[in-house]
């Protein structure tokens, strides 16, 4: 079942005009049609009374739990390609809260917050779909374009974890602690980090970590770094 995102107004479902034409001329939904919605973080029935006007009014609650128990911030840098936009989508559907764009040395992309802006509607499009179809209640918060030096305040966490290259299959690949609490996840670019960026980061409260034997794509690494993130919080939750 189709799901959107939506204001709840007097048991009255008002979506945006992008989603009443997806919904209309779409989906080609008729009068009786139900359909999920998401207003507040609560999840409902909604079903389609009228269609001019449109009418949409809530039938009953969904009883989910589709948000990981902590919350999760990814810092992902400017990569080429459509890779920024993959991550985006797949961060989302793995749970996190604040994806965190990221300009360091090695970056092969360069981006400032102009030519950011200009990108961000497309961006903020992409986390809103997958926050639909992966059934979220909330929609990630996107932020940019930082550098180590000025990281906002929200990039630090209880467990801050950067992963370095250089540690490959050298201890845990996350040493969680028992204490169960929000996670920041830092994953350098294509060129690796500049071992100053390192040992900054360490001084921010940030442990380097090893992602296994392996060198992976700074996409590949955000997933399967997230994945593990993921597993954890909703295996060990009490």
């Amino acid at each position: 079942m189709q799901r959107y995102f939506a204001s709840l107004i007097d048991n009255k479902i008002e979506l945006s005009k992008g989603d009443i034409h997806h919904l209309l001329h779409v989906m080609r939904a008729r009068r009786g049609d139900q359909i999920e919605v998401v207003a507040e973080q609560k999840a409902y029935f909604a079903k389609i009374e009228n269609i001019s006007p449109l009418v949409i009014k809530v039938v009953d609650i969904i009883k989910e739990k589709s948000e990981l128990p902590f919350d999760v911030t990814l810092i992902f840098p400017l990569a080429k390609g459509d890779k920024i936009e993959f991550v985006l989508q797949k961060a989302t559907e793995l749970g996190v809260k604040n994806i965190i764009l990221i300009n360091t040395r090695y970056c092969v992309v360069k981006m400032d917050q102009a030519a950011f802006e200009k990108k961000k509607d497309r961006y903020v499009k992409i986390l809103k779909e997958a926050s639909e179809q992966s059934h979220r209640l909330i929609t990630p918060n996107l932020y940019g374009v930082f550098s180590i030096d000025n990281l906002p305040e929200l990039a630090f966490s209880k467990q801050n974890f950067v992963a370095d290259e250089r540690l490959s299959n050298k201890g845990d690949i996350f040493p969680f602690t028992d204490e169960k609490s929000p996670i920041t996840f830092f994953v350098g670019p294509e060129g690796g980090f500049a071992e100053e960026e390192v040992q900054s980061l360490v001084k921010k409260g940030f442990t380097p970590i090893s992602l296994g034997g392996r060198i992976l794509r700074c996409e590949t690494a955000a997933i399967y770094g997230l994945s593990v993130i993921g597993y954890y919080l909703e295996n060990s939750e009490q």
